[in-house]
């Protein structure tokens, strides 16, 4: 029977610590491979316990600011949504108000209070996984990870053995009673985990120009119109929210309501007042 693990991205950590990554390769434009990560901790455990693994579920852990001054989260919602819809991350993300609390500062707080509290409860559910794989590297966990052995999970560490960096806690690494398999160290397999783009010949969307490219997202444009195209920032005419765009008629819907209303006319059914066809406000 295989092992069903379960894997935690501390996404906070994981952007932080990237670094260390770029370093052992000696390499710019380094990537990180995300729709392998899940590929190479399944091979790594199966190595070391001699049986096949399933990943029933990898959850990634992160934030998201809103409202907050001189900061655009267009960018960063969009790399959301390509760890959701490509990779098969299921995300669990916490909007950031900072109207309300203009000093905040939730990167790691948050995301650690976030992944321990449902790793915990999931360990509770009958089935749920065998084992618990930790992609971190902060001392926080340690109390909530024994707390889990004790429920009667096996759990794994995922984390980076940089030296004069501090990007893992030692005080993690080395806790006693947390851990039943050896760390699977990420710079110790940064080739395996850094993404190879393949060149390929693509249609521009705008003119119909064909380029080569190494460029894998849904949307395309070859390189002279990509220069004609000027980003700004715009507010959508349907919910008001602000969002980064190239988009110049006179107007504009964001992406989540352009989404809402695809999946409402792709549903065939009578769509929410949210998901209704943006028309907009005179």
């Amino acid at each position: 029977m295989a092992i069903r693990a379960m894997i935690f991205v501390d996404g906070a950590w994981l952007y932080k610590g990237r670094q260390a990554l770029f370093d052992k390769l000696g390499e710019k434009g380094f990537e990180i491979d995300y729709k392998r990560i899940p590929d190479i901790i399944a091979q790594t455990l199966a190595e070391i316990t001699g049986q096949e693994v399933d990943i029933v579920r990898t959850c990634y852990y992160g934030t998201l600011p809103v409202n907050k001054v001189g900061f655009n989260p267009a960018k960063q919602k969009i790399f959301y949504d390509f760890l959701g819809e490509q990779c098969g991350y299921e995300m669990n993300i916490a909007d950031v108000d900072f109207r309300k609390e203009p000093t905040a500062q939730p990167e790691s707080k948050w995301v650690n209070a976030d992944l321990a509290s449902e790793m915990t409860y999931l360990a509770t559910l009958p089935g749920a996984y065998d084992v618990a794989v930790l992609v971190g590297g902060d001392a926080d966990y340690v109390p909530v990870l024994r707390r889990i052995r004790r429920l009667g999970k096996r759990v794994q560490l995922v984390a980076m053995n940089t030296s004069g960096r501090p990007i893992s806690s030692r005080m993690l690494m080395t806790a006693t009673g947390c851990f039943d398999f050896p760390h699977l160290f990420m710079d110790e397999h940064a080739a395996e985990f850094r993404l190879k783009r393949q060149a390929q010949t693509r249609v521009c969307m705008s003119c119909g120009k064909e380029e080569e490219t190494t460029w894998a997202g849904e949307d395309f444009y070859c390189a002279e119109c990509r220069a004609k195209r000027t980003r700004k920032v715009r507010v959508c005419d349907n919910c008001g929210k602000e969002e980064e765009t190239t988009w110049d008629k006179d107007f504009f819907y964001c992406a989540e309501c352009r989404a809402k209303y695809r999946a409402s006319q792709a549903g065939g059914a009578a769509a929410p007042a949210t998901a209704e066809k943006p028309v907009k406000k005179a």
